[in-house]
């Protein structure tokens, strides 16, 4: 628990600095390490890092950490084109293999391109919530939609919980757990609204804020679910040891990946402050 606790701390330590400069190069930098270090966890998991792997493997790692700069320098409305990079990827990767220059199994390859899009979905919308009107509170949600429900879930699940959620892939979480990290999610959005009033001249917008809360927990908790349900399937405890008590950039961010396009979508649908 020291361990852990330790590394939070650290954790916490980089992201104030990166929060910061949100609208500097800091930011996709930040994300673009995230981005290939998960895409290179995801090929250790699904056996892509032989050498006669490593052409798919880099060339992952490479296009997910450079997607963050592209939407930093070119801007939020240029979606189509990285759309239609990342099918032009799909169809490379794939004829490589069926012409024999990819010795790759055919097996991990949908499972990597998958995870391709994922993880660079999650941090180009991160990337995109910065270039937002008032960016920067709207930023906060990628962390606190995440860490107050695994908190919250823990705590939760740790006093009241009697009640397995899905055993067969995470044991330990509970149905009392999940429900009290919605609950405390959402009320400490509303805080976050109440917060923001009172130290800036801005307006919260508490039914958006909620409403958000309450949806982003649900959907980390999902995120977490599918990141575990994929280390089962493959029958390993962490993606990575990069950080020690908690794992890898899979273990640490997976509910950040997972709400990431959710909160970019939501900035679009509502204002949070004005």
């Amino acid at each position: 628990m020291l361990k852990r606790t330790l590394t939070g701390a650290v954790l916490v330590a980089i992201l104030i600095p990166v929060f910061i400069f949100y609208d500097t190069l800091a930011f996709p930098v930040f994300f673009s390490v995230i981005a290939a270090v998960a895409m290179f966890e995801i090929a250790r998991c699904v056996g892509l890092v032989e050498k006669k792997h490593l052409f798919i493997t880099v060339s992952a790692c490479i296009i997910a950490a450079l997607l963050p700069f592209y939407q930093y320098f070119v801007g939020k409305n240029d979606h189509p084109v990285m759309l239609a990079a990342a099918s032009i990827i799909v169809f490379f990767v794939y004829a490589l293999h069926v012409f024999g220059v990819l010795k790759a199994p055919l097996a991990p390859i949908p499972q990597i391109l998958t995870m391709l899009l994922y993880v660079s979905g999650a941090t180009v919308s991160a990337v995109a919530c910065s270039q937002t009107e008032n960016g920067g509170y709207v930023l906060l949600f990628l962390f606190l939609g995440s860490w107050l429900t695994d908190t919250f879930a823990y705590l939760c699940g740790t006093f009241f919980g009697k009640h397995k959620l899905i055993p067969n892939i995470s044991p330990k979480k509970t149905v009392e757990g999940s429900v009290g990290a919605i609950i405390f999610t959402v009320v400490f959005f509303a805080a976050y609204g109440f917060f923001i009033e009172k130290m800036t001249d801005l307006t919260s917008n508490y039914f958006a804020l909620m409403l958000t809360g309450l949806l982003l927990s649900v959907i980390s908790q999902i995120g977490d679910l599918n990141a575990s349900s994929i280390k089962r399937n493959y029958s390993i405890k962490d993606y990575g040891k990069i950080f020690p008590g908690h794992g890898g950039v899979l273990d640490r961010f997976d509910s950040v990946i997972a709400i990431a396009p959710v909160v970019y979508l939501l900035s679009l649908a509502f204002t949070y402050f004005n």
